[in-house]
């Protein structure tokens, strides 16, 4: 019985040898695919905004090596081994760069709807994204990893792993770790997993774009039924402007002299205050103003664009646009202007790399001399989108002084804020153009100019550029302006008896509204309480990202 007792320990004690060796063994080998994660606990506490944020991307990467770790204990050849190894260290650390390089360059994790803004990305607007996404930390960043990278071939070519055997047991824990792993980040940790979040973004996307596809491209739409119109000569112009923030406006009271052709004939404009947009990404936000999207419903399944609210009244329309047609496929935006009888898409038409909004003055006295009786003309201009300094010819080249009372800690930052203030004088010239070319047409009609979203520009906090995280109000307070003829006031003088008319409260995801309202084209479905031309109109809350009032935040 004794000697039976001492053959069980004996057997016990060389186990847990065996399984103690094996740990060891397994653990030089997390350790290695750790260092990725080990970069991030050590740099994210100093790059992500809160205490939580950072422990939930520490705990979700921390699944994830877990997954990696596990999944090698289950392969016999040393080859596939180390090749394996060398692959979870290579993507890992480029998970890593990515993620950190958000937080260092914006403050914010990689979220939906900035996958939306990548997938919708075409290679100009890559090109310019990367100029300004480059700097000296992020270089210096991706330096590390790949130095960390090239530690890890070195390291597995001396390691032998040919005699490495792991027992059941061992493998076992192995498969459990991955399960808890996988359940965490599916339950808890999902947006945190950037692997995760993009291939179900991507899924969302490609449904949200066929959707669209189905609803929008067709030139007429059975959504809409025009129940009255007028039968008169109308020249409408809407221009929808890129990235401008109204405050970096002159006319909003903007320090600097950006708008010196539109406060010429301030007394000829009506300059919406206190307009925002629904979102600051471009996508989420045109599919909202646009459309009859909007913050409570924002995917319909039976939608339709304000393109064929003016095909269905019997307007000649035209779509003329400095943006790229086609991202991965081709762009909401794009597929919104497709529904338009005439389109100009001028990228396409140029060879040059970098167009000038200017290029679309052709084209739009071109359609201004269409026959046509009732005509309907949307500018899709590039505006201030990114990089600023690319968006206007060199006799715009005014505001190179540094600027004071800014959150710009850096002379890249001052540039950035010069770069932009030109963008938004060029962008007020052509404003101003749109404006003269249509007037010279002395006819029934109105100029419309609204942006997309704006940008923060070292205006409220130390950033530049638009996220949904930061959300501040230069990102969401957006130029609203409108010229009218002398036609179009004599035969609409009830408008322009509304009181307190400019400074309504007003979100733009009710824009099919008002756009209706002052086309004089009337739908089954149209909201008057929805319309901020309309006397009828109804302050409502303004609510932003998830539920929040953007009036009391």
């Amino acid at each position: 019985m004794q000697e039976v007792k001492k053959q069980s320990i004996r057997i016990i004690t060389l186990l847990i040898k065996h399984l103690f060796k094996q740990i060891q063994s397994i653990l030089s080998l997390v350790c290695l695919l750790s260092l990725p994660l080990l970069v991030i606990i050590v740099l994210g506490w100093f790059v992500m905004p809160f205490t939580y944020v950072y422990l939930k991307e520490v705990i979700a990467f921390g699944f994830l090596t877990a997954i990696f770790s596990s999944i090698f204990l289950f392969f016999k050849s040393e080859k596939l081994r180390k090749w394996y190894l060398l692959f979870s260290v290579i993507l890992l650390s480029v998970l890593a760069v990515i993620k950190l390089s958000f937080y260092i360059n914006y403050g914010v994790k990689i979220s939906s709807s900035i996958l939306f803004v990548i997938f919708e990305t075409n290679r100009s607007e890559a090109s310019d994204f990367l100029s300004n996404y480059f700097n000296v930390k992020i270089i210096g960043l991706i330096l590390f990893f790949i130095a960390l990278v090239g530690f890890s071939v070195v390291f597995l070519k001396q390691k032998k792993l040919k005699n490495l055997q792991f027992s059941f047991p061992i493998k076992a824990l192995g498969l459990v770790s991955i399960l808890i792993a996988l359940f965490f980040i599916f339950t808890r940790f999902n947006n945190e997993n950037l692997l995760y979040t993009t291939i179900t973004s991507y899924e969302d996307y490609t449904i949200a774009k066929a959707n669209l596809k189905a609803a929008l491209a067709k030139e007429n739409t059975k959504t809409i039924t025009v129940t009255n119109t007028l039968n008169i000569p109308q020249t409408y112009v809407v221009v929808i402007g890129e990235s401008t923030s109204s405050w970096h406006m002159q006319l909003y009271g903007y320090d600097r002299e950006t708008n010196p052709k539109l406060k010429a004939i301030e007394k000829e404009l009506v300059v919406f205050d206190s307009v925002i947009t629904p979102n600051v990404h471009t996508i989420v936000a045109l599919e909202k103003i646009l459309t009859l999207a909007d913050y409570n419903a924002p995917k319909l399944k039976d939608n339709a664009s304000i393109v064929q609210l003016a095909n269905n009244a019997g307007f000649e329309t035209f779509w003329i646009s400095n943006q790229k047609p086609v991202g991965l496929h081709e762009s909401i935006p794009t597929l919104i202007g497709n529904a338009a009888k005439n389109k100009n898409f001028v990228t396409t038409e140029h060879s040059a790399y970098n167009i000038y909004d200017e290029a679309l003055l052709p084209y739009l006295k071109k359609a201004l001399d269409d026959k046509a009786k009732k005509k309907m003309i949307f500018l899709h201009l590039i505006g201030n989108h990114s990089a600023y300094k690319r968006r206007y010819p060199e006799q715009f080249n005014k505001f190179k002084n540094n600027k004071k009372n800014t959150k710009a800690n850096n002379i890249d930052a001052l540039e950035s804020i010069n770069f932009y203030d030109n963008a938004t004088l060029y962008n007020d010239y052509i404003i101003r153009e749109v404006i003269e070319a249509v007037r010279a047409k002395n006819t029934n009609s109105f100029v419309l100019y609204l942006s997309d979203h704006g940008d923060e520009v070292f205006d409220t906090i130390s950033l530049v550029g638009h996220n949904e995280f930061h959300a501040t109000r230069p990102m969401y307070e957006v130029p609203f302006i409108v010229w009218f003829s002398k036609a179009y006031k004599s035969s609409n003088k009830d408008l322009f008896t509304i009181k307190g008319l400019k400074n309504r409260p007003y979100m733009l995801d009710d824009f099919f509204h008002s756009f209706s309202d002052l086309s004089r084209i009337n739908f089954e479905g149209f909201n008057p309480e929805k319309s901020i031309f309309n006397k009828r109109f109804k302050k409502k809350e303004r609510l932003i990202k998830k539920g929040i009032n953007y009036d009391k935040r």
